[in-house]
């Protein structure tokens, strides 16, 4: 079986639940990763706000979020949280704003911060960017 592709309604529904996540947080960087070694997508939501001490309850808030939406094309599973200091968020806020994207694109590198991936898929700072309390 081959990877899987990130499809449009994936992408669309990933950049929704992170404008209704800056409600909850403010969101530093968000983007679509794809490990080299699973099939799988996982939508990387970091926010300086998040810490281990908070994680848990960050995770509630994203069940919470998701079950509201319903949204077929995705998955509370495929969410992780990170703190925008980690590292694999850092590189992908250098990569976004060493290029100044203004729309979400496909990083096609293979690593990020010493994780081997199939892909990426950024969004704009402007998707993340929002004040939250």
């Amino acid at each position: 079986m081959g990877k899987e592709s990130l499809v449009n309604e994936q992408r669309d529904a990933g950049q929704e639940f992170v404008r209704d996540f800056t409600e909850y947080v403010p969101v530093a960087a968000a983007f679509w990763i794809n490990p080299a070694d699973s099939e799988d997508w996982f939508l990387y939501v970091a926010s300086p706000k998040i810490n281990d001490g908070n994680l848990d309850v960050a995770y509630g808030e994203v069940l919470r979020r998701v079950g509201t939406n319903k949204n077929q094309w995705l998955d509370a599973f495929q969410i992780k949280l990170v703190n925008s200091a980690d590292p694999v968020a850092a590189e992908v806020i250098r990569i976004r704003d060493r290029y100044a994207l203004k729309t979400a694109t496909h990083y096609n590198g293979s690593s990020i911060a010493g994780m081997a991936i199939g892909g990426a898929f950024i969004y704009p700072e402007s998707t993340a960017a929002t004040s939250a309390p």
